[in-house]
């Protein structure tokens, strides 16, 4: 099975930045999902949150150049935690044009099989440094969604700071309760997605949901759930997931 795991900045970051037990957990948990024969994409944010802690002054540019800052150093805490596990990953950066262009992308699908081909984990972010214009909220979920569709994944699962989609704001509202499963993606679920976004992810449930959405229709089941729960890919591929599943269009189960 093909798996794409998007990582959310509050998955990895900390009260001082970048946290290297949040990153050894989440590296552990991908290397059990590939013991046990699958295969793993990841799709991380996280850069501008790492270097941010590093970038003291106010600039317009402040935020690509912590991304600049950070991401050698998200990666060198992904690199430690994957060698522990005998795992070898490669840094993939690409920018969203490169999407737009048949033989960029194509170019891309066929580096991602190669690396797989030879048990190298991709780790992919868009390149926010040279990225045109300002910081878009939640470009990293539809991103790592469309990455699920080129490379034909089986599921796509979104990691974040929540347990997955809920009928009210769980911070505001006590009877709020999880949506385990969503069968169908329309404007009354998305009504059920807050606006609220953090100071470091740029995106909210709201971009996670039409995400899902896009993956859902090209046949990728789809997962949001809380990234710090230990195991949590595993039980996306169990049937036991502590999260929100989304049905694969035209595979919808019980």
């Amino acid at each position: 099975m093909r798996i794409v795991v998007k990582i959310g900045t509050r998955v990895l970051i900390g009260k001082n930045g970048l946290d290297a037990r949040k990153v050894d957990l989440l590296m552990n948990d991908v290397s059990g999902v590939i013991k046990k024969g699958h295969e793993v994409i990841m799709v991380s944010s996280g850069a501008i949150g790492t270097g941010l802690p590093f970038v003291h002054f106010s600039s317009p540019a402040r935020k690509k150049i912590a991304a600049a800052v950070g991401q050698p150093l998200l990666m060198h805490d992904y690199i430690h935690a994957a060698l522990k596990r005998r795992i070898t990953v490669g840094q993939v950066l690409i920018l969203s044009e490169d999407f737009r262009s048949r033989e960029h992308f194509g170019n891309f699908l066929k580096n991602i099989e190669a690396m797989l081909s030879h048990k190298v984990l991709p780790i992919i972010n868009e390149n926010d440094f040279m990225k045109a214009g300002d910081l878009t909220v939640g470009d990293n979920d539809m991103f790592g969604a469309v990455v699920a569709a080129g490379i034909k994944a089986d599921r796509y699962v979104i990691l974040t700071d929540q347990d997955g989609l809920f009928t009210s704001n769980p911070d505001r509202h006590d009877g709020a309760s999880l949506v385990k499963i969503v069968k169908k993606i329309d404007k009354k679920i998305e009504k059920l997605c807050g606006t609220e976004t953090s100071d470091l992810g740029r995106g909210g449930m709201l971009s996670k949901v039409r995400a899902a959405k896009f993956a859902t229709d090209k046949g990728i089941e789809t997962f949001i759930g809380r990234g710090s729960r230990k195991g949590v890919l595993l039980k996306a591929l169990n049937g036991n997931f502590p999260g929100t599943r989304f049905a694969a269009k035209g595979k919808t189960k019980k």
